[in-house]
């Protein structure tokens, strides 16, 4: 085991000293959550496919319910705080991390929405980011691209539709309008409603009344009020530090400026259901 100095850069990645990063905080775990149908007498784990199969009583293999690999901390009330989260695989590394998001999906989107008061009225900006990971030809080297960042502004959001999933749907529209867009594959990475993703991913429920996630794509969970721990959460950490300086600007202006073209807070779009 390799001992890092206090003044040694932390091996998180945020080029910080160890001392001023890392040192005090609390110890991440990493955990693998399985449901069953039935009582089980075993596992079979597929590390090629970073799945897991259960081994029933009289010798069946079956689909768990529920798989989800999860990263997260105990914090000061004792409960724990999920840092990053990934459905229906089992992810131990941030290698198999990539290797998964690099295999499964066409692109990965980062959402993220704050919302504030400006001249009496709620804007809401969310945050986006496009991720693209690509294999090399070394089996350990991956490319990362970024080739879109933006953002969505809306105003006086309805009570019964959370900003944070109008922003969700709106990016999905948005991606679905474009035909050959239906057939590739998406990651929606957010911070919000982490609960209720497994129920999105599998259509049980709808995102918003008769809205549910397309089979195209699959929301994953990144948390972006901390370090950047992997590239699920530096994706939403961008797009919270995004939302929140356009906000700040709005604010300090009065209006949203877009290249020569200036917006009042009025004229800033009011959600329809």
């Amino acid at each position: 085991m390799v001992k890092i100095g206090r003044n040694d850069p932390c091996q998180c990645g945020s080029g910080k000293k160890y001392k001023n990063c890392c040192l005090n905080k609390k110890p991440r775990e990493q955990i693998v959550m399985v449901g069953s149908p039935e009582r089980l007498r075993g596992i079979h784990y597929d590390k090629d496919k970073m799945e897991l199969m259960g081994l029933t009583l009289d010798g069946r293999l079956i689909k768990p319910d529920v798989t989800f690999s999860q990263t997260h901390y105990i914090g000061q009330s004792g409960k724990e705080k999920a840092i990053t989260r990934v459905q229906e695989k089992v992810i131990p590394n941030e290698a198999d991390l990539i290797r998964h998001l690099s295999s499964s999906f066409d692109m990965i989107i980062a959402v993220d929405t704050n919302s504030k008061i400006i001249e009496s009225k709620t804007v809401s900006v969310t945050g986006v980011i496009h991720c693209i990971i690509q294999k090399t030809p070394d089996p350990d080297v991956y490319d990362v691209d970024f080739p879109w960042h933006g953002a969505i502004l809306f105003r006086n959001c309805p009570s019964e539709l959370p900003s944070e999933k109008f922003g969700w749907m709106t990016v999905i529209r948005r991606f679905n309008r474009e035909p050959r867009n239906k057939t590739k594959r998406f990651a929606i990475v957010t911070d919000h409603d982490l609960d209720n993703h497994t129920s999105y991913n599998s259509k049980q429920i709808s995102i918003f009344r008769d809205f549910y996630l397309p089979d195209n794509f699959t929301l994953m969970y990144g948390r972006g009020d901390g370090p950047s721990q992997n590239i699920l959460n530096y994706v939403v950490k961008q797009c919270d530090k995004k939302s929140s300086e356009l906000l700040k600007e709005i604010e300090e202006k009065g209006y949203y400026q877009h290249n020569d073209k200036k917006f009042s807070i009025n004229q800033i779009p009011v959600p329809g259901l």
